[in-house]
């Protein structure tokens, strides 16, 4: 086979302008096409389809969005893991330090109130006994110190201290029964001193007895119903 038997074939090359003469040609026929389309169906009364509207565009990176992908990072989740259990110790912390307050404050305040009940018992019996001024004298030691405590730190507080220290553990304390209580422990305080001006042997008179007899009680009564 000779070579003149083989023959290229070479496409024809483009003059210039003819692609885009094409290309406009072929966009001014399909835009009249789709006006043609478009008047048929207004003539027919067929509603005319808008064209879809372009796909969206990817989502614009805000700061919400960066901040979100900084927490989902690595030193965004050490970052947040250490805050949490920071805080999270520190409130723990704290609750378990005014946990620890108010224990403390209800163990007192149980101390306080045995040791108070415990003095006025002790003063009403040995009142009961006392037959003379010294012996009444005895029987009222428990104003200010206590023979037998219950408590030995709280040996040597005076009757009216360990109520005041009472008053300072409650919160919900009642105002008037609280003074009522501190006016009769006041009026015990100055019965007691005029019980010290007797002679120990003279005999303990009637009247006295039962003066000191109703301040006991009415201290108690006013104790044991919750004034503190």
């Amino acid at each position: 086979m000779s070579d003149d038997s083989v023959r290229t074939i070479t496409p024809p090359i483009a003059e210039p302008g003819v692609e885009d003469e094409r290309r406009r040609q072929v966009e001014a026929e399909e835009e009249l096409r789709y006006h043609v389309r478009r008047r048929l169906d207004t003539e027919h009364g067929v509603p005319v389809v808008a064209p879809a509207p372009p796909p969206p565009g990817p989502p614009k990176s805000g700061f919400g969005k960066k901040v979100m992908e900084f927490l989902n990072s690595s030193v965004g989740m050490w970052l947040l893991s250490s805050v949490v259990l920071t805080g999270g110790a520190a409130l723990l912390q704290n609750i378990q330090h005014r946990h620890e307050v108010e224990q403390k404050n209800r163990e007192q305040l149980a101390a306080h109130k045995f040791e108070v009940t415990h003095r006025l018992d002790q003063m009403e019996f040995g009142l009961r006994r006392s037959k003379t001024a010294g012996e009444a004298k005895a029987a009222m030691d428990g104003m200010f110190k206590s023979k037998f405590p219950l408590s030995p730190d709280l040996q040597n507080k005076s009757l009216g201290s360990l109520y005041l220290t009472m008053l300072q553990l409650v919160s919900d304390a009642d105002p008037k029964r609280s003074a009522e209580v501190m006016d009769f422990i006041r009026r015990l305080e100055e019965a007691e001193l005029s019980l010290q001006s007797e002679p120990d042997d003279k005999p303990l008179d009637a009247e006295q007895r039962e003066q000191l007899r109703k301040l006991l009680k009415s201290v108690k009564n006013l104790h044991l119903n919750g004034s503190a």
